[in-house]
């Protein structure tokens, strides 16, 4: 049973007062050139928060739009080039596209969707816009293209470029450094919420709206599946059932604090229907953590099962973005502890006995039922059970030759299948299966020396299998909407 270290619900009193008058305190960072005196409109590019609510980068550019009494342009796009991109990704992002069209229409902003169905489509696009801006603004998210795709467009540009940290409850340099564990951060996070959390509220632009040309061809938003088919991708990783976009999010937020929320601390693991569902909307934008956290905060759910959720949504996914924004490294092995680093090593030498290749793991070819119906999870939904994720992880440790190469295994699976992959919770979640965020544990055993352990058949006894295959089938049939 979990017990809260700390409790969430004192904090409730600093979502009660106004919104805080900076709330960009060490949230933003300024690249590009120097202040300009012209431009027809500020720029926000939606490339980490795709959504035009509750936005901290939106706001901020919409503050510097009614300050320079300028109207407010949001860009966003998909590159067809990205890692693994395929149908699953491209069907989840461009179904939101018709919410922030509908978004942008009530708030009197400009929005355009630019959909390059070949690589070369791109070029220069975003640069020719950012150019006739005043300033430009956009998402800092520590991990995949992100942080690249941001520095190639400062190297383009001479108009300022704004990065506005908006991932979680805390900026991400209110830590000192990378935090050792779980432990560590939680202690710091709680000193610090009461001077960086505070209500979101969205702002409302003072100019009209952008009406001059933009020479861009932008995507309407109808028939996402038939804009997959003309791109440029890999066409054989079919698209999940659920649906993407911010609609979508925030549905699924009202069905878990209505049906899953209250019990979430004693059955989250054993129901595997329990768990919120939210983490592939939480990857992509189309919802964010602070509206997550005061929705489930002001919930009349028990108050352990707030505290068991928050530690999860707040604690544990901000110590994975303190990793990856800390650790450039993040990556690869070379995060591990050195303890971890010790023993692996150790034990490279140990027999592995099952070995599997990489297409017999993707396929859910292996010998172990309880793996396959947990990844089989991943290939249907795009996303797998928080505890089965832990198996996962391990046993693909035993079957694979090196941990470098389980490791590459389960970041290439993510890459591949998972919506809610590619995000800094990935890395920590396969890191934590070779100790990262752990501690050593005994006694020592073949392959992984003193890193924790996990057995199928534990696992057995542990989540309810039967209902979880029961709820695959279902979704792969169509008959469930959530």
């Amino acid at each position: 049973m979990f017990q809260p270290r700390q409790s969430f619900l004192p904090y409730r009193p600093l979502l009660e007062r106004p919104a805080s008058e900076d709330a960009y305190a060490m949230r933003v960072t300024r690249l590009g050139g120097p202040a300009r005196s012209r431009g027809d409109y500020v720029l926000y590019w939606a490339q980490g928060a795709r959504r035009l609510e509750k936005n901290l980068g939106l706001n901020l550019a919409i503050r510097e739009g009614n300050r320079l009494s300028l109207p407010v342009v949001v860009y966003e796009s998909l590159r067809p080039d990205y890692p693994e991109a395929n149908d699953r990704i491209h069907t989840f992002v461009l179904q939101g596209v018709s919410n922030n069209i509908r978004d942008a229409e009530a708030r009197g902003i400009r929005y355009l969707f630019f959909l390059p169905r070949r690589k070369q489509d791109a070029r220069g696009v975003l640069a020719k816009l950012s150019n006739k801006a005043r300033l430009v603004v956009t998402d800092e998210y520590p991990t995949f293209i992100l942080p690249g795709q941001t520095a190639a467009l400062a190297d383009k540009i001479k108009t300022p470029l704004f990065l506005v940290d908006g991932n979680g409850l805390l900026p991400m340099r209110a830590m000192p450094g990378e935090q050792y564990s779980a432990k560590f951060f939680r202690d710091k996070a709680h000193r610090m919420f009461p001077e960086h959390w505070s209500r979101l509220e969205d702002l409302q632009p003072a100019e009209d709206v952008y009406r001059g040309d933009l020479d861009i061809e932008a995507w309407d938003g109808t028939d996402a599946a038939g804009a997959v088919k003309a791109c440029d991708i890999d066409h054989g990783v079919p698209a999940v059932f659920r649906e993407g976009g911010r609609t979508a999010a925030l549905r699924q937020l009202d069905l878990f604090l209505r049906e899953r929320l209250t019990g979430y601390a004693a059955l989250r693991n054993r129901e595997t229907n329990r768990t919120s569902g939210l983490s592939p909307y939480l990857h992509f934008g189309y919802i964010g953590i602070h509206e997550i956290a005061e929705r489930v905060l002001f919930s009349d759910a028990p108050r352990l099962d707030v505290d068991a959720f928050l530690e999860e949504a707040v604690i544990r996914r901000e110590l994975s973005f303190n990793m990856c924004h800390f650790r450039k490294d993040h990556q690869s092995l070379d995060v591990l502890p050195d303890w971890a680093k010790k023993t692996l090593k150790n034990h490279l030498g140990d027999r592995r006995n099952p070995q599997y290749s990489f297409e017999e793991m993707a396929e859910a070819r292996t010998g172990d039922d309880v793996w396959n119906l947990s990844h089989r999870g991943l290939l249907v939904t795009g996303t797998i059970h928080n505890y089965l994720r832990m198996l996962w992880g391990k046993r693909i440790i035993e079957w694979s030759e090196t941990p470098e190469e389980a490791h590459r295994t389960m970041t290439k699976l993510h890459d591949r299948y998972a919506i809610d992959g590619r995000d800094p919770n990935t890395h920590a979640g396969v890191l934590w299966c070779f100790g990262k965020h752990d501690r050593a544990w005994a006694p020592e055993r073949p392959i992984f020396g003193m890193v924790r352990y996990m057995s199928s058949e534990a696992t057995r006894k542990k989540v309810d299998l039967r209902a979880y295959e029961k709820s695959l089938t279902e979704e792969q049939n169509g008959i469930v909407s959530e």
